[in-house]
């Protein structure tokens, strides 16, 4: 089996077909919705001058409409080769364009980031659900479609990465409604991805000893009000990871701090 040619399921088509619609119409958004189209700045920004000032006849206006979306992807191509901050990738994915423009959900690129630990890269079959159509004639894409064919996959320079002895789950922030954005920035408005925050120990324990939210729900704030918590034994952990009076530190904080939470 060619690697990363997994079938697109019935939500992933929907989702590719729509993008498709709005490059070549431009006028419609991936979920269908004319609340989620992009902005008419943000179009006016991304086409030419000629397309702002033209009047023409029906075809006429096709074609400048096709030429305008054929300079939106080029100059977003353009936008994360010249952008300061974060590694160039081998294809100059723009995360601005797809997911402020073309309205692409988090989720439909970086699959199981609400169900398992890890968030994992897309395989180059959810590129090629929409490229295989879109993207003609832009070097990139043809590169891409080179990579396809020879059964590889394209090297993407990472930008997050954790220590080896730290454990974090996409799966439980996510359940708590942590959203993308609290972790890795306004990635909808990043031509090119960089590491937004630091990622360090201290930066996490801040977030978990924030107060405790009605929408918490796998946090020791749930638990407290469901169960009773036993007294610790007298003598007991005397130094070890967990407050010495449950009662009184159990379910304060958002969010586990004790070493154990992390670190196993």
């Amino acid at each position: 089996m060619r690697r990363g040619r997994t079938i697109l399921t019935a939500v992933g088509v929907a989702a590719a077909a729509a993008a498709v619609v709005w490059l070549t119409a431009g006028n419609s958004a991936p979920d269908g919705s004319p609340s989620s189209a992009p902005s008419e700045a943000r179009r006016a920004s991304l086409a030419p001058a000629a397309a702002q000032q033209s009047g023409g006849s029906q075809a006429a206006g096709q074609d400048t409409a096709a030429a305008a979306d054929t300079t939106a992807a080029g100059r977003a191509i353009t936008a994360h080769r010249t952008a300061q901050q974060g590694p160039e990738q081998p294809i100059p994915f723009s995360h601005a364009f797809h997911v402020t423009d073309l309205q692409i959900q988090c989720e439909y690129c970086h699959t199981g980031s609400r169900n398992q630990q890890v968030a994992t890269m897309p395989q180059m079959g959810v590129c090629m659900g929409c490229h295989n159509r879109v993207g003609g004639g832009l070097q990139p894409i043809e590169q891409m479609r080179k990579i396809w064919s020879a059964d590889r996959a394209v090297e993407w320079e990472r930008v997050y990465k954790l220590p080896e002895f730290v454990q974090f789950s996409h799966q439980a922030h996510l359940r708590n409604q942590i959203e993308c954005q609290e972790c890795h920035g306004t990635v909808e408005e990043m031509d090119r991805i960089y590491q937004a925050t630091p990622m360090t120990m201290g930066w996490c324990l801040e977030c978990h000893r924030g107060e405790p939210q009605p929408a918490d729900t796998a946090t020791t704030y749930r638990l407290v009000r469901q169960y009773e918590i036993p007294e610790i034994p007298a003598g007991r952990q005397s130094l070890g990871l967990y407050p010495r009076q449950i009662k009184q530190s159990y379910g304060v904080s958002r969010a586990p701090v004790d070493c154990a939470a992390c670190h196993y």
